[in-house]
Formats: structure tokens, sequence, C-alpha cells
């Protein structure tokens, strides 16, 4: 079966084209001829040995989107033929490939108004928004979110969940993303490279980080008290966090079918959309280039990898 990973930790030049074993189902499983995935941050880190103890050859990625294909007899709410898209609980989670094998929980039934390119491009990112902004930050109307990275894969979901959750939002981004960020729902948007954050005069209700870096320290005085500070990025400050008397944490996710569900209904009333900036071809060339430009950071929206050339099917 035709992948692409690596045999070894290193730049985007070790992404290669791999030959590796069908993948087979167990009882609560289900085989997805995958018809597409998309490429995050995590997979270039994850690349360059994040992870290194992980058995060679790696197949990267986290996100799925295709057809069930097989089904183990445990499966009793998917059906073979049924068009899904998900998340992996394991990092990585092999969705570089042409069939991927993946617990029934960790998927859904794609939104019926998503191609298949669009349904790879909301699980990981689509589910790390919600489940910070919904579940752990619990955002309300009364909340004054400040989104850094608002153009980004996550930040442009975190934008449009924070509205519909019914908080006032402010994004940060480049020059160049400002329009993207108000088409996705922002109240107000930041250009960091003429107004440095720390400078702003206002104060938030909670900072979501998608971006890191030393600038995160600066961060904290734009908290109110008792506010929250949470980060997909980097660690934040423990000592900053109690001086400023605020919550801040690093967060990873924890797929789910129910934040699935959610996702599913939220782009299926056009609450959510997706910004795909570029689709690359399931070869070596086209992965290692989609790993050349999500390392340099600044990339807009979701890039995508399609597997099968029939999209419609």
């Amino acid at each position: 079966m035709k992948a692409l990973g690596v045999q070894r930790f290193g730049s985007k030049d070790e992404l290669t084209e791999l030959e590796v074993t069908h993948p087979t189902v167990n009882e609560d499983a289900v085989i997805v001829e995958q018809y597409a995935t998309s490429v995050n941050p995590l997979d270039f880190k994850l690349r360059e040995g994040k992870k290194p103890d992980l058995d060679f050859p790696v197949v990267l990625g986290s996100d799925i989107s295709g057809i069930i294909v097989e089904k183990g007899e445990n499966v009793t709410n998917f059906s073979i033929g049924d068009r899904v898209f998900g998340v992996t609980a394991k990092s990585p989670g092999s969705t570089y490939a042409a069939y991927v094998s993946v617990p029934q929980d960790q998927i859904f039934r794609s939104p019926v108004n998503a191609g298949f390119l669009e349904a790879a491009a909301l699980p990981l990112a689509g589910v790390t928004a919600l489940q910070n902004l919904q579940d752990r930050m619990q955002l309300t109307d009364k909340d004054r979110l400040l989104v850094i990275g608002g153009a980004g894969g996550v930040g442009l979901f975190a934008i449009q969940i924070a509205k519909h959750l019914g908080a006032t939002v402010t994004a940060v981004g480049s020059s160049d993303s400002q329009q993207l960020m108000k088409d996705a729902g922002a109240d107000e948007v930041i250009d960091y490279e003429q107004q440095p954050v720390h400078t702003l005069s206002k104060t938030f209700t909670a900072i979501f980080d998608c971006v890191g870096g030393s600038s995160q320290d600066e961060l904290f005085p734009l908290l109110e008290r008792d506010g929250c500070l949470l980060s997909i990025a980097r660690d934040p400050s423990e000592q900053l966090a109690k001086k400023h008397t605020v919550t801040a944490a690093f967060t990873a996710i924890s797929p789910s079918q129910s934040l699935l569900s959610k996702l599913c209904a939220l782009y299926e009333s056009e609450t959510l959309t997706v910004h795909i900036s570029e689709t690359f071809p399931f070869t070596e060339r086209g992965v290692q280039d989609a790993h050349e430009k999500i390392e340099k950071g600044h990339t807009k929206g979701k890039l995508v990898m399609k597997i099968q050339e029939d999209e419609e099917r």
C-alpha cells in the first residue's frame, strides 16, 4: 500500500514514498480508504524527531477523510460505503496513506455539504479550536477573546467558534491576512507588523495563542485578573501566570466523536467554513512542498493533500 513518510528523522528531504502493509481491522475499528488528508505543523515536528522513540518507517498525518471499506464486528453505527472524517488519537496517525485503520470513536460522518478536501481540513484544527474554546475556556457572550495567529488553520476556526459562542473576538495576524480574519468574523483585527500586540491598551478575559515564541510572555499583562491563556504552541510561564493571577496552560487535543459531531453540525449549518490555501498531490514532491510551506509559517488556513483524484465519488 502506498504511503508517505520517513525512514529517518530530518528535513523535508527525508520524506519519501513508502510501500507499507495494508492495515487490518480489529473488532472496534474501521478501514477508511483515504481520499484526502491535511498537513499540520505537528507533522513536520514529528518528522524532525519530536518523538525520538518512533519505529521506522514513520507514516505521518492525523486527519481522515474518505470512505469506509471494511469494519469490525462491534462497529454498529457505521456501514461500508459511509463517507467519514476524523482525527486519530495516536500521533502520528499514519493518515498520509491510501488506507488507514481507525477506532470507530475517532470518526464521524462527513458533513453533507463538504467534499473530501474540505472534510480533511476540519478534524485536527477544528477539534483543537472547539475543545479549547468551548470545553476548556467555556467562552460565553461575556468574554473578550484575543486570538494570536488568527489566520492559521486553527486560528480561523477559533475566530468562528468563539463568535458562535458569543464572545467578542480580536484577532492578530500579518498585514496580508487582515481581510481573511475579518471575513471569519473577528470584531477587530490587529496587524502585528504595524502594532506590536503588547502595546494594546485593552484587556481580555481569555487569550488563545496559536503561535508561541518568546513574545508569549508579553501577553500576560493583557489578561484580566482570573483570565485564561491557553497555548497550542508553547508552555506558558507558570511564574508569570501566578504573578498576574491568571490561568495558563499548554494544551493537546483529546479527539472524541462528540466533538466531531459538533464540528459536522457547525459546518452543515454554515456557521463554520474552511479556508484551504493550497492543495498538494499525494506524491513525494507534493508532501515535501507542503512541509516546506508549513515550516515557513504564516500559512493562511489549511494545507490539504489529495490522495484520490476522484473527489466526488
